[in-house]
C-alpha cells in the first residue's frame, strides 16, 4: 500500500475542521458586539433598548403594511448589493481578468449603501450631524456616475437597457424629491420612479453578476 500521502491527510483534515470554528466565532463576536452596543445605548445614552430591538411598526403601534413599498425597495437594494459584491469577491479570488469586476464592486457597494440609507433614513437625518441633505444626495449622484463610468467599457456586452432605465428613473425621482412639489400625487410619482429605478438597477447588476460567474466557470465569456 502506498503511504506517501498519509502525512498530508491529517493536516488537510485539521485545516478543514478548523475553518468552521473561525466562522462560528466570527458570528458569535458580531452578535456580541451588537448586544454590547444595544446595552451601551440603553445605559449610557438613555435610548430604551425596547425601541431598538422591536419592529418599527410594532413600536409605533401601526399596521404591518406601513412602509411596505419602501421596505421592498430596501430589500431590492440589499439583495442586489450582496449578490453583486459576492460575485466581485469570487472573481477576485479566482484571479481571472474580467472587465466587469470593477463595475460589480462599485455597483454592489452603491446598492448596499443606498439600501442602508433607505432602511435607516440616513440622508433625511444627516442634518443632525451638520451635513446638508442635498450634499449627501450630490455624493450619491457622483457615486452613481462612477458606477456608470465603470460600466462604459463593457456597456454593449451587457443588458444596458436596464442600466439606462435605472439611471433615468432614479435621476427623475431625485429631481422630483428636491423640487418638493406641492402637488397631489407627487410623493407617489417620486416613490414609484425610485422603486422602478431600483428594480432595473438590481436586474442589471444581478444579471451581470450571473454572467460574470458563468464566465469564471468557463461556460461563457464576455
Amino acid at each position: 500500500m502506498d503511504r506517501t500521502l498519509t502525512p498530508e491527510v491529517p493536516v488537510k483534515g485539521a485545516a478543514q475542521a478548523a475553518q468552521p470554528w473561525k466562522s462560528f466565532l466570527l458570528v458569535v463576536a458580531g452578535n456580541a458586539g451588537l448586544i454590547l452596543l444595544i446595552v451601551l445605548l440603553d445605559r449610557v445614552y438613555g435610548i430604551d433598548y425596547w425601541n431598538i430591538v422591536r419592529d418599527p411598526n410594532a413600536i409605533a403601534g401601526q399596521p404591518a403594511y406601513f412602509g411596505f413599498y419602501s421596505g421592498m425597495g430596501s430589500v431590492l437594494w440589499l439583495v442586489a448589493g450582496a449578490t453583486t459584491l459576492f460575485a466581485a469577491g469570487c472573481l477576485r479570488h479566482a484571479g481571472a481578468p474580467d472587465r466587469r469586476r470593477l463595475l460589480l464592486f462599485l455597483g454592489g457597494l452603491f446598492c448596499m449603501i443606498a439600501g442602508l440609507d433607505d432602511l435607516f433614513m440616513l440622508h433625511e437625518q444627516s442634518y443632525r450631524i451638520g451635513i446638508p441633505e442635498k450634499l449627501v444626495m450630490a455624493v450619491y449622484a457622483l457615486f452613481l456616475m462612477a458606477v456608470a463610468a465603470a460600466a462604459y467599457p463593457v456597456f454593449r456586452n451587457t443588458n444596458w437597457i436596464y442600466f439606462a432605465a435605472a439611471l433615468l428613473c432614479l435621476g427623475t425621482s431625485a429631481l422630483v424629491d428636491m423640487a418638493d412639489l406641492a402637488l397631489s400625487g407627487a410623493v407617489l410619482i417620486e416613490e414609484t420612479l425610485k422603486f422602478t429605478g431600483i428594480a432595473f438597477l438590481a436586474a442589471y447588476l444581478v444579471s451581470l453578476a450571473a454572467a460574470a460567474m458563468a464566465a469564471a466557470l468557463g461556460r461563457r465569456s464576455l
